[in-house]
């Protein structure tokens, strides 16, 4: 199990750049803040807007991952002081720090894109996968 930012979310569901690997680990069990539905339906509206994918296969893409089958989810709201320590701390978003929240709670590895947000992360002792 591992848990999974949006940024590996984005690369999956859009076939980006290490999307094979992203498609792996989220195939091994992986959970993800329910925040994650809101970033990846911003990056994904992005897409939409520069033509690179129809509105039809976002809505698809978001309803599949609100369903939480395609990974597990998991509500911030246990997660938020955490994180927001967290954030101040090192410097970095609190949407950011609540997919490390996440991780050191569960005592799991963090999946990310984000090298400021795995930079944080292994800061906090969370084991990093940076695709």
């Amino acid at each position: 199990m591992i848990v999974i930012d949006s940024s590996v979310l984005v690369k999956l569901l859009s076939r980006e750049e290490g999307w094979r690997e992203a498609r792996r680990l989220v195939a091994e069990g992986s959970m993800t803040v329910d925040l994650a539905i809101k970033e990846v339906a911003n990056a994904l509206w992005k897409k939409i807007l520069r033509g690179e994918v129809d509105l039809q296969t976002v809505l698809e893409i978001v309803s599949d991952l609100s369903s939480g089958n395609v990974v597990k989810l998991v509500g911030q709201e246990d997660l938020m002081r955490d994180a927001l320590e967290l954030a101040v701390k090192t410097r970095i978003t609190v949407y950011d720090a609540l997919f490390i929240a996440l991780a050191k709670k569960t005592g799991l590895r963090l999946a990310t894109a984000d090298r400021e947000q795995a930079r944080a992360a292994e800061q906090a002792g969370v084991e990093v996968v940076l695709l």
